[in-house]
């Protein structure tokens, strides 16, 4: 059954539908919302919302404009900006940071502190550069998913990916042997 048929049957109130459709989609909700948030609380709750979302106002879903998974992530991410500017007026976000398990051998730490380096480099790029990343290459969503996500042009999508992997290359030359870093 397609995303759409299910969506309107979970609109008439049939819950095997809905159930269906988060089953299909909550796992690459929560992994964006995970990615924006670095808390399993706040990913459950943006994922939840999102699609509660979808059962307060089954209408919103356009599918010309955009294919399910990509609607449940937008919403996602204007779910995390909403929070963000709640924080902003309370009192500012906190940032969570992530705990990596202990490596036993030489090989699992090297590893580990190359992810964590990257990681590192992902979230010193701009905000706008590292959501673009995140969502088409991490999420998989294509240049005109994220375009719609992003509410920009897919060549602004293509200029922010552009940007964002020339300076992972400079923040990461250390990594790749035989490459002087520029200062």
């Amino acid at each position: 059954m397609t995303d759409a048929e299910l969506i309107t049957r979970a609109a008439g109130g049939d819950r095997t539908a809905f159930q269906l459709l988060y089953e299909r989609h909550w796992d690459a909700v929560y992994r964006f919302a995970w990615l924006l948030t670095k808390s399993v609380p706040d990913a459950e709750d943006i994922t939840q919302e999102c699609f509660l979302a979808l059962v307060r106002d089954p209408k919103r879903f356009d599918p010309v404009r955009a294919q399910f998974r990509t609607w449940l992530i937008a919403v996602a991410r204007n779910q995390y900006l909403q929070r963000c500017r709640g924080m902003a007026r309370q009192a500012g976000p906190t940032g969570l940071g992530m705990s990596e398990a202990p490596a036993g051998a030489d090989e699992e730490l090297i590893r580990l502190e190359r992810a964590e380096a990257v990681r590192r480099a992902v979230e010193a790029l701009p905000p706008v550069q590292r959501e673009a990343l995140r969502l088409f290459e991490f999420e998989g969503l294509s240049l005109a998913g994220t375009a719609v996500v992003l509410e920009i042009e897919p060549n602004a999508v293509k200029a922010r990916l552009y940007r964002a992997r020339e300076q992972l290359k400079r923040l990461l030359a250390h990594l790749r042997p035989g490459v002087e870093q520029e200062r």
